[in-house]
């Protein structure tokens, strides 16, 4: 470690005294908070801890009365060590105010934001304000994003790494910035952009006139070469979402064929998938050319370039980029006569690795949480609602660990649900409603990607019947939207009790293309409130075992297109209230094998053109005042009194001669008529 009389080191707590510094460890690179580990010295033997612990402190690098690095962050660690003669040795740990972010874990989700927006309010919630953002391409809004249980530190670089998003450290004496880019080349050199030339002297030893480069060492080693991912999305489900990503031009020494395939991708449209799948390569790559330092200019920063000269292979003379830094640095002289080496002055020495300032840089990607099994969620939805989805049956539910309890429709991502079966416009369809408790799932364990896979009763949503009372039920119940009503389809397994039950709250449609076959093995009871209208397309046909019973409370009219036909088999009753009206459009035909008796009990009118009435034995016409009588042996008049008015024609068809009889009827004679 070359010895430098002109350097010297402190450092300063925001209270209290300064204590000298013995030694110093830093540690730092891009993407990650950086660590000072200070081996310090005080005349003071009892510091007040409350002075020092998880407050500010400066450690400052001069070069003569030049200050040449500061370095600003919190006291994480502080320890008293052993007192000697006049000193008592303490040790600190200086980290930035991002490193307190992995005190810190949380389950939340954010929504519709972009990366950068979320890492910036993640850090504005716990007041780290003193940002610079430097973010040159477009990011994608991420519609869910999830921290599961993560460090916010740990959430920040990983959505970073993600998105190809780094971060770096800028210190000042009053405090440090965190700068967050998208483009490594955009953070600028050590020096102004034209002149920050650094010295390569190998052969450096002793006491070295001037900072420089002791060791340059380059490497280049075999690496991915492509990177090819896929990943899904329902709304565009035959669609593979490949992308693929090449090193070109950094393939020169190596084969090309070094494929690494990623599934899932984590990315739904090809306008993240593409940069992220270069992001990933680019990241898998960032130690594919490298050059390893070692030296004392300790204005090498990571994320800074610089230029290098007087190295004897020319193209080494470049501008490169330093990645990570690991700084070392003594000073004896704080010890003064109670150390040993209190003579060896001060010295400091770097290590550190760099790319050519063309090459592009990402930090490697963190592991993202994996969800180990299934989380409870109630469907949510906007005040009023009862059931709130969208048009593939997704639904917004609120988790028990998301504190911001919202329990609205922006408690979470849509979700999609699973059911019982899913065709092309076909299937089981039940939409949760809210309320109700599910069962989540996540895709591949991805916590942004959650899927419902089951519903379960809880004690606000009760079964629809008391168990174990009621455990031979199985039913599918449902309730009326915004009502009081259900719809039913229920099935009693009870021995002895058996029962399929169906209950429609309104109406009841069955739609049956073909044949329909109904088997009642006892009873069957119908009940209709109101109408009933049954159109059948052909024929129908009814057969009845025993008594048929059909009764009206009002009219019954029947119309037969055609011929109607009815059979009785043994006696027939009709019986008719009031009138009875018959009406036939052609002839009237009956033919009765035993009597035809009809009764009339005022009056039988027959009005007809033609009136023939046949009997093969007799027709007796009879009533109270006499009788009529056709039989084989003539026709037989009787009667109290026998009045005949208007002309009698009487002939004899036989052999003998016809008899032709003129009354007077007005003069009321009886008139006998005697067979001659």
């Amino acid at each position: 470690m070359p010895r430098q009389s002109d350097l010297r080191f402190t450092f300063e707590p925001l209270k209290g005294d300064a204590f000298d510094v013995v030694s110093f460890t830093l540690e730092e690179g891009l993407s990650q908070p950086f660590k000072l580990h200070l081996e310090l010295a005080s005349h003071n033997a009892a510091i007040d801890f409350n002075n020092v612990l998880d407050l500010a402190g400066l450690f400052t690098i001069w070069r003569g009365e030049m200050p040449v690095r500061y370095v600003h962050g919190l006291v994480s660690l502080f320890t008293q060590g052993d007192t000697g003669f006049h000193r008592t040795r303490y040790t600190a740990v200086i980290e930035p105010t991002l490193a307190r972010f992995d005190l810190r874990s949380n389950w939340r989700i954010f929504q519709g934001q972009t990366v950068p927006d979320i890492i910036t309010s993640v850090l504005a919630e716990h007041r780290l304000t003193d940002i610079r953002r430097e973010i040159c391409f477009d990011h994608q809004r991420r519609e869910y994003c999830v921290q599961a249980g993560e460090t916010d530190l740990d959430f920040i670089a990983r959505l970073a790494a993600e998105e190809g998003l780094l971060y770096t450290f800028e210190h000042r004496d009053d405090g440090h910035t965190l700068v967050l880019t998208d483009r490594v080349g955009g953070l600028g050199t050590i020096g102004t952009h034209k002149h920050c030339p650094v010295i390569y002297q190998p052969m450096a030893g002793g006491e070295a006139t001037e900072p420089a480069l002791t060791r340059f060492h380059y490497t280049e080693q075999v690496r991915t070469a492509r990177q090819v991912q896929r990943d899904y999305t329902f709304t565009h489900p035959r669609y593979d979402q490949q992308h693929t990503a090449t090193g070109d031009q950094d393939l020169k020494n190596q084969h090309k064929d070094y494929e690494r395939y990623d599934y899932p991708g984590r990315y739904k449209r090809d306008i993240a998938g593409k940069p992220f799948t270069k992001t990933r390569l680019t990241a898998l790559r960032n130690d594919a050319k490298l050059a390893h330092l070692a030296g004392d200019d300790a204005r090498l920063q990571p994320g800074l370039a610089f230029d290098l000269n007087e190295h004897p292979r020319e193209d080494f003379n470049d501008r490169w980029r330093t990645i990570a830094i690991t700084h070392e640095g003594k000073q004896h002289t704080s010890l003064q006569e109670e150390s040993f080496g209190s003579g060896l002055g001060t010295s400091y020495s770097l290590k550190a690795s760099a790319i050519r300032w063309t090459s592009d840089w990402k930090a490697p990607l963190r592991d993202k949480p994996c969800i180990d099994g299934p989380q409870i969620a109630t469907v949510v939805g906007p005040p009023g609602e009862e059931i709130y989805c969208d048009e593939w049956g997704r639904v917004k539910v609120q988790f028990p660990w998301d504190r911001s309890d919202k329990n609205n429709d922006h408690s979470s991502c849509w979700i999609r649900v699973a059911q019982g079966w899913a065709g092309a416009t076909w299937g089981a369809m039940a939409v949760p409603r809210i309320g109700q408790e599910l069962i989540i799932g996540y895709l591949d364990g991805d916590p942004d990607q959650p899927i419902a896979t089951g519903r379960t009763y809880r004690e606000t949503n009760l079964p629809p019947y008391e168990l174990p009372k009621h455990k031979t039920r199985m039913t599918i119940k449902s309730q009326t939207h915004k009502g009081n009503g259900f719809n039913e389809l229920r099935f009693e397994d009870e021995l002895g009790h058996e029962e399929v039950f169906i209950h429609a709250e309104k109406d009841k449609n069955v739609h049956v293309k073909h044949d329909n076959t109904t088997f009642v093995g006892n009873n069957r009871k119908e009940e209709v409130g109101n109408d009933e209208q049954i159109t059948i397309g052909n024929d129908q046909s009814h057969v009845i075992g025993r008594d048929h019973t059909l009764s009206s409370g009002r009219d019954h009219e029947t119309t037969v297109g055609r011929d109607r036909s009815e059979r009785v088999g043994n006696n027939r009753y009709d019986t008719t209230t009031a009138n009875h009206h018959s009406e036939v459009g052609g002839h009237c035909q009956q033919t009765i094998s035993g009597q035809h008796r009809l009764t009339a009990g005022q009056g039988i009118h027959h009005t007809t053109t033609v009136y023939q009435l046949q009997a093969s034995e007799r027709v007796v016409f009879q009533s109270p005042g006499g009788s009529l009588t056709l039989d084989a042996q003539g026709i037989h008049l009787n009667g109290i009194a026998i009045t005949l008015r208007g002309p009698v024609n009487a002939t004899n068809p036989g052999n003998g001669q016809a008899l032709k009889l003129q009354l007077q009827p007005e003069t009321g004679q009886a008139c006998v008529e005697k067979n001659r």
